[in-house]
Order: C-alpha cells, then sequence, then structure tokens
C-alpha cells in the first residue's frame, strides 16, 4: 500500500494565496485607518478599490475559514484533554480508595470515572493498606484462575508510589520504584504483585540484596505444565546472592509460597567456589531445579564453565574446558558432561 498525503500540492497553493490575500487586507485596513491619503485615494476610486477589497475579503476567506476550523478543533482537543484530567472538588470513593479534594485523575474516557489510568494525590492517601503519593491503574491477568480457557480473568492492578519502605505480604518493598498491588474479590483483596526489595529481606536463610526486583510469577509450559512457584527474584545487577557455598551473581531465583527455592537459573559464580571435591572458577554458570535437570538429578545444581575455563577436581585434577557438572550441594557428582553432549 502506497501511502498517500492528506492534503495535495493544490491545497497547500490555495492555502498561501489566500493567506497573502487576508494580509494584503490586513494591511490595507491598517493603512485606511492610519493614513488620510491612503483614506482619501480609496475614496477617490472608490468602484475600483471596492472591486479590489472584494476580490481580496473572497480570496482570504479560505484560509479564515482554516484558521476557525482549526481553532475551534483546538478548543475541542482542550476541552476533551480537561475532562480526561479532572480534578476532584469533593471526597470520591473510587477503586475503593477514598480520594481527597484535589486529586488528579488521567482517564482513558474523558468524563469516564471508571477509566482512570492515573492518579496524583494532594498528599500521602491510604491505598488499601499501604500509604501512597500517587498510583497508576492498569490490570494483569489472573494467574491463579483456571486454564480453562485462552484468555484468564484479568485483575485490576494498582502501580504506587510510596513514601519509604513497606512491608507487604511480609516482603520489604523499597520506595525508589513504585510498587504494584492487585486486587482480587471485588477489591476486597489484595495481594502484592510486583515491587523492589529493600534491605531486610531473607530467603532460604540468605539475605536478598536491595534492589532486587521481585514479581508474581508461576511458570507454565507449552505442554500445559505448570510449576509450583509463586514467587520469582530478579537479584539486582551487580549484587551477589549467597546461596549456601556458591556466591550467584544476578540470578533468578523462583520460589513456593512458603518462599521456598525451587530452582534458580542464568546464575554466574562472583568468585571461584568449591563443591565437594571440585573448584569452579568464576564466571562459572549455574542451575538449580530447571526442566530437564531436576527430573534426572532432583536437588543438584548444573555448573557448566565458560569455554577456556576448567573446574579442577581433587582427585582427577582438571575437567575438559566447557565441561557441565551436576552435582549435590553435599558434593556427590551425578554426572560429567563434555562440551559437545550438552
Amino acid at each position: 500500500m502506497i501511502p498517500a498525503p492528506i492534503f495535495s500540492g493544490t491545497f497547500f497553493v490555495v492555502l498561501a494565496i489566500s493567506f497573502l490575500a487576508a494580509v494584503a487586507m490586513l494591511l490595507w485596513a491598517v493603512a485606511l485607518a492610519l493614513f488620510p491619503r491612503a483614506r482619501q485615494s480609496f475614496r477617490a476610486h472608490r468602484g475600483r478599490s471596492t472591486a479590489i477589497l472584494a476580490a481580496l475579503g473572497v480570496t482570504s476567506s479560505f484560509f479564515v475559514l482554516m484558521c476557525v476550523i482549526s481553532l475551534r478543533v483546538e478548543l475541542n482537543t482542550r476541552k476533551e484533554e480537561a475532562a480526561k484530567h479532572p480534578v476532584l472538588e469533593k471526597r470520591e470513593h473510587l477503586l475503593g480508595i477514598d480520594m481527597p479534594p484535589g486529586t488528579r485523575l488521567s482517564l482513558f474516557n474523558a468524563g469516564d470515572m471508571k477509566s482512570i489510568e492515573k492518579v496524583e494525590f494532594p498528599h500521602v492517601v491510604d491505598v488499601h493498606g499501604i500509604p501512597a503519593v500517587a498510583m497508576n491503574v492498569g490490570s494483569e491477568f489472573d494467574d491463579e484462575a483456571p486454564r480453562n480457557d485462552q484468555y484468564p480473568p484479568s485483575l485490576t492492578a494498582l502501580r504506587l508510589t510510596t513514601t519509604g519502605p513497606r512491608t507487604i505480604d511480609g516482603w520489604i518493598c523499597g520506595a525508589n520504584e513504585p510498587l504494584e498491588i492487585v486486587l482480587r474479590n471485588d477489591a476486597r483483596i489484595r495481594t502484592l504483585w510486583l515491587c523492589h526489595l529493600a534491605d531486610g529481606n531473607r530467603v532460604a536463610g540468605v539475605a536478598v540484596p536491595a534492589g532486587s526486583r521481585l514479581m508474581r510469577s508461576t511458570t507454565a509450559y507449552g505442554d500445559g505444565l505448570r510449576d509450583n512457584d509463586y514467587w520469582e527474584i530478579r537479584v539486582a545487577d551487580g549484587a551477589v546472592f549467597e546461596l549456601s557455598s556458591l556466591p550467584l551473581r544476578h540470578p533468578d531465583v523462583r520460589l513456593d509460597r512458603n518462599r521456598n527455592i525451587l530452582a534458580f537459573d542464568y546464575a554466574t559464580l562472583a568468585r571461584a567456589a568449591s563443591v565437594g571435591d571440585l573448584t569452579y572458577p568464576a564466571g562459572t554458570d549455574v542451575r538449580f531445579g530447571v526442566r530437564g535437570l531436576r527430573e534426572h538429578y532432583p536437588g543438584a545444581w548444573l555448573f557448566k564453565t565458560a569455554r577456556g575455563q576448567h573446574a579442577v577436581s581433587k582427585i582427577i585434577g582438571p575437567l575438559a574446558d566447557g565441561a557441565s557438572v551436576a552435582q549435590a550441594p553435599s558434593g556427590k557428582v551425578y554426572a560429567i558432561f563434555p562440551p559437545e553432549a550438552e
């Protein structure tokens, strides 16, 4: 499909001529108002001057019409924008929240208070038990609903801007990034969906680095299988998650409802680490509990050294560069895979 301009070249030529006619007519009117000689000349040649003035008026009318239309469009746009961004004059109860006077709203549909997209409060307001100064309204798929059809039901999601760290559903969320909650059962229940963690959170007895991203997540596969994970933590870039004897850099950690670690992926060793008789160099990839590994080696870690690096065994010496090792936390080696066999 070849794109075509909205207005042709002829339109702009006519508009330019009409504009020049309007300018000429305006200058003539100014001259008649300010200069007596101009008025004398007009009276002396009244017939010709009137004809020229009429011709200029007709020619300039197109430009004037375009100006009037543009002005009306601008006024309507401003009116619609004002209707999309009302300021509450009195207290309103919206989305289960008591919103005070002075609250600024952004609506998707002008005048429709059920289509709220953004809210800015004049002061800190209690939003379902969380003090907030602003929020964005969206939706999230309800991953707890039965997967009987292709599209699960959606939940109202509120992304809140808070004034300080808050404890929600047992997690301490920081205030540097907005946190997100979802509303269930007609807004009678609110649950945490996403936040960036502050100091003080622990998983499996291990401190979670501040700035790590916590999100509600259940792993689903194309064959219909769903894991039992409920939370996912993406450890902050540059931070190290010290799990047992493993200094893990930026892992994605999956937890159940009780915060037990079910799996982690995308992790590398921040420094060399020893497990049993094997020592792995910094930069070694580490995985745990992922599908395909857990079925064959339950509870095992999978280490994969980078090309040009190798793990070292106290018994048999260096392993092949890029080799992978399935090993239990106790140190028991289940299997060693050469690079080409993985």
